[in-house]
């Protein structure tokens, strides 16, 4: 397998998925950062790909904490509950460790929502990217500037549907691989596409527990602790 921007698949389907976000650019969406799917290393198997899938996040798709979300045309819809971090500088291709590390000024929780439309495989890549990895929201955290340098030590995930505690993990990057790795494939992948991670983005990482189908509940926490809790709440019309 080649790395992620030599794949022909990729290079397709970041191509469309590009050029749609420079539509809604032009539109009058603002630019706030990226996200990365498929991450864990059985998608990456399943995938075919040696790193994760590029997205791309605008304002278009923010939202508030305990927003509630009509889901009624969604097909698979799933919860996602990610690290955000942020970037404090513009950020190159070819860092190392240490330099992504030292790029993020801060850290938070975000939720992300997806609807996944398309066959999950290696043939279908190419259209989940130019889909933008299936999303449909992201609510984000306050961020934490104490975290800066992606200190994210003492961090506790827990996930609650409907008052319940459906998941815990204190192992934040066990099924998304290393934060900084993230950072730098991020910034690697853009600068093969003409593309700058530049400073005030945010990269949303992928999940720490494993997504939950909308299906589960009604209403999803996310309490990174020690940062407060964020929520979004699903249904039908």
């Amino acid at each position: 397998m080649s790395a992620s921007w030599e794949d022909s698949r990729v290079r397709a389907g970041l191509t469309r998925q590009l050029a749609m976000r420079q539509r809604m650019l032009e539109a009058g969406a603002a630019a706030i950062g990226w996200k990365v799917g498929f991450g864990s290393p059985s998608a990456l198997e399943l995938m075919q790909i040696r790193a994760p899938l590029l997205g791309f996040l605008t304002d278009a798709t923010v939202l508030e904490s305990g927003t509630l979300v009509d889901i009624t045309d969604w097909q698979r819809g799933i919860v996602e509950f990610e690290v955000a971090v942020y970037l404090g500088e513009d950020l190159g291709p070819g860092a190392s460790d240490e330099e992504a590390r030292a790029a993020v000024s801060s850290v938070g929780p975000a939720i992300e929502l997806a609807d996944v439309d398309l066959p999950i495989g290696a043939e279908s890549l190419e259209e989940i990217l130019a889909c933008d990895i299936f999303h449909k929201g992201v609510i984000l955290g306050a961020p934490d500037e104490d975290r800066a340098g992606l200190a994210v030590g003492g961090l506790v995930a827990r996930v609650l549907i409907d008052g319940r505690e459906a998941a815990m993990t204190e192992k934040l990057q066990e099924i998304t691989g290393a934060y900084s790795s993230i950072v730098a494939t991020v910034a690697d992948t853009l600068a093969a596409n003409g593309e700058v991670l530049r400073k005030g983005d945010v990269i949303i990482t992928g999940s720490v527990v494993p997504p939950i189908p909308v299906g589960e509940g009604t209403e999803f926490v996310f309490a990174l602790d020690p940062f407060g809790p964020i929520t979004v709440r699903v249904g039908t019309s």
